[in-house]
């Protein structure tokens, strides 16, 4: 399973935004120079945030992009949700009725425990957790490290 840019890049404006937000709504063109994506595609981006509440602008001078909540309270599942909908790797995880194999395919329970997984992955980590991640990581310059893939990589 892949995520798309729009994750992605999503996820890094609100950290941004996050890590860098006083009291004050940011310019989206500075965010766009420190996340070095180009301010169209941040323009994109901000409408399903703003649409699903997690994002307000403010108009005018001294106008820009504020989160519309605590960063502790925009968990990293609703990011995903916003941009690409369901977790599920098959349609008839969300709806057993697209498929007629559903209730006695082999595999459909397999494709079920992985939904919870990454639901409870993604549901376990708010944009808070992501810019203390970023603070942690960035002065070091090694970029985010996957223990649990590195130990599996030796073995």
């Amino acid at each position: 399973m892949r995520l798309s840019t729009r994750v992605r890049y999503g996820t890094r404006l609100l950290v941004d935004i996050a890590a860098n937000q006083a009291d004050a709504p940011l310019a989206l063109k500075d965010v766009a120079l420190r996340q070095q994506v180009s301010l169209n595609y941040l323009k994109q981006l901000m409408a399903p945030l703003v649409a699903a509440g997690v994002v307000r602008t403010e108009r005018g001078s001294g106008g820009g992009v504020m989160l519309a909540h605590s960063p502790q309270d925009i968990r990293l599942s609703r990011v995903v949700s916003i941009f690409e909908g369901s977790s599920a790797p098959v349609a008839c995880v969300d709806s057993p009725s697209v498929c007629s194999r559903s209730s006695d395919c082999a595999t459909r329970g397999v494709w079920c425990r992985m939904k919870t997984a990454i639901d409870d992955v993604l549901d376990s980590v708010t944009i808070r957790d992501l810019v203390e991640q970023q603070r942690m990581t960035a002065p070091s310059g090694g970029g985010a490290v996957c223990p649990e893939l590195d130990q599996g990589a030796s073995r």
